[in-house]
């Protein structure tokens, strides 16, 4: 992995839609505004953004950590904009810190993001062993 500039900044931009909107399933439907749990994916996407131009060849991420703190609501049809900004680099361990803000230029969140950057082989080889454990798992008479 190169190194990450001081402050480099990455921005994912997006509208909400009402599938993005409080639904808990079994629960049902509890409020018609952007969701907690679609705003830490939005900050995972808007982190793996900060590492993709610096990765070598063979190279991969994956999270391991977002806290997301959500201080407003955002409706269905407005624009936010979720900003990474690389906050340190420990080896392999990529850190940033994110904000999220509507088209109102209300912040709807903030939090930070962890990523891992290992060999891509590395990263695929344990979802194999992943998958064929629970292959035996399942099998009958197991």
């Amino acid at each position: 992995m190169r190194p990450i500039p001081a402050g480099f900044i990455q921005t994912l931009i997006l509208t909400v839609t009402d599938e993005m909107t409080v639904d808990f399933g079994e629960l049902g439907a509890v409020h018609p505004v952007y969701a907690t749990y679609w705003l830490a994916k939005h900050f995972e996407e808007a982190g793996r953004k900060i590492i993709l131009p610096f990765l070598d060849d063979g190279e991969g991420g994956i999270g391991s950590q977002v806290e997301v703190i959500h201080t407003g609501p955002a409706l269905p049809g407005m624009t936010v904009t979720v900003t990474a900004t690389f906050t340190a680099q420990e080896g392999r361990r990529i850190h940033a810190d994110m904000r999220a803000v509507t088209e109102l230029g209300d912040e709807i969140g903030h939090g930070s993001t962890t990523q891992f950057v290992l060999p891509q082989t590395r990263i695929d080889a344990n979802f194999e062993a992943l998958r064929d454990r629970w292959a035996a798992h399942r099998e009958p008479g197991k």
